[in-house]
């Protein structure tokens, strides 16, 4: 996965979900929930949770980690929480890592 690679080039570990049910099950275990700086997620994922809704979460329970939402559609958007950047597909190399390298520099 390019993302994956690209982060992993600013100096982050990359653990990667096939699904948001997977993220959050990671993020269940507060020790490795404390460790992630970043979640990056694309909007259409496998499985009954949407990339939005994933982000969502996330913001309310895991406050600290910063949040990249990707897409090539730009309509399935919905309520997207305030801090999670929109990152349109196909993304800049360059834009995905000055987030990362923002969220390691914040962790």
């Amino acid at each position: 996965m390019m993302e994956a690679d690209t982060v992993e080039e600013v100096g982050l570990d990359v653990i990667e979900c096939g699904n948001a049910e997977a993220a959050l099950d990671y993020l269940s275990d507060p020790a490795k929930a404390n460790e992630v700086c970043l979640v990056v997620t694309d909007v259409r994922m496998p499985g009954p949770m949407n990339g939005v809704e994933l982000a969502q979460h996330i913001a309310e329970y895991f406050p600290w980690i910063h949040l990249i939402i990707t897409s090539g559609c730009h309509d399935n958007l919905g309520q997207r929480p305030p801090k999670a950047e929109f990152l349109p597909k196909p993304w800049p190399i360059d834009r995905l890592t000055q987030i990362a390298k923002k969220a390691q520099a914040e962790c």
